[in-house]
């Protein structure tokens, strides 16, 4: 936090600097009239350019506009001019500083929009740190994704040096998002705090509940071996198959379910494995 605090600090001072330092071409062209205005409008666009898309694309049109304003400014100056010029009352020394001045100033608010970016990425950064530490599914009460990662490995971990097993399962309501549609915003989230206390009614409190996904629940069951597993799948069918809607009609529900056992013969095997075996035998098994 600290750092980041820095940096913001960081990007200030140096947009202080540069308004600074913009003050002198602007202090020096004031006397030029409306070409001396006209400088430092385009000079303020390009640092405006310089600073919200970087100092490339300043660049790219700041040496045309310097190349094109010095080429009508040297012609004007000419004894032999023939071209339907005006004169331009800036000498071509001081023309040239105020380029070489404007060259410099875009590099600076490059810096500025370097620092800027810098500092909307650690934004990014902090706001997912944030959601991370947000542990609780608001919907359903359980652990969410992000938790659920921590947990599952550390149990990995924890099984990979000690011994035992575990059960990841996942059950994902089939048509989740036609029953939204059909019932609506509250039937939806009142169908997810059902399940949510079906499960929390019928697991043990050892066993860890996350919402994985909009559709689906993840339960890491701690100390359960296949055996012992069909008796929890068949106790979830029982209770999950029939659902009470807020008018009071009662409904059918369907689910795919999935599992995997965790052991001492899954050593080295990765989280990202796990979940893949799990989803893969979601296509095969429903409740």
């Amino acid at each position: 936090m600290k750092k980041f605090s820095d940096k913001g600090k960081g990007v200030l001072v140096s947009l202080v600097f540069l308004l600074i330092v913009v003050q002198v071409p602007a202090y020096l062209l004031s006397p030029y009239g409306t070409v001396g205005l006209f400088l430092i409008g385009f000079s303020l666009l390009l640092l405006a350019v310089a600073i919200s898309k970087g100092p490339v694309t300043a660049l790219f049109w700041c040496l045309p506009y310097l190349f094109l304003l010095g080429t009508i400014l040297f012609y004007s100056h000419l004894s032999i001019n023939r071209l339907p010029i005006a004169p331009i009352g800036i000498p071509l020394p001081f023309f040239l500083v105020y380029g070489l001045l404007l060259i410099v100033l875009i590099i600076i608010a490059g810096k500025v929009h370097e620092q800027f970016m810098n500092q909307q990425k650690q934004i990014v950064q902090l706001r997912e740190k944030i959601r991370q530490f947000v542990a609780v599914d608001p919907e359903t009460g359980f652990d969410n994704r992000e938790r659920m990662k921590l947990e599952v490995t550390s149990e990995m971990k924890r099984i990979d040096r000690y011994g035992g097993a575990f059960v990841l399962l996942f059950l994902q309501v089939e048509h989740y998002e036609e029953f939204g549609k059909l019932y609506g915003e509250k039937e939806r989230v009142h169908v997810l705090s059902s399940i949510a206390q079906v499960l929390q009614e019928m697991l043990r409190m050892t066993d860890r509940k996350f919402r994985y996904a909009r559709d689906c629940f993840a339960v890491e069951l701690t100390n359960t071996t296949d055996a012992s597993l069909e008796t929890v799948i068949e106790k979830l069918r029982e209770r999950l198959k029939t659902h009470q809607l807020l008018n009071g009609k009662y409904i059918d529900l369907s689910f795919h379910i999935g599992f995997v056992l965790y052991d001492g013969s899954s050593f080295n095997v990765e989280y990202e494995e796990l979940l893949e075996k799990v989803e893969s035998e979601m296509i095969a098994h429903a409740i």
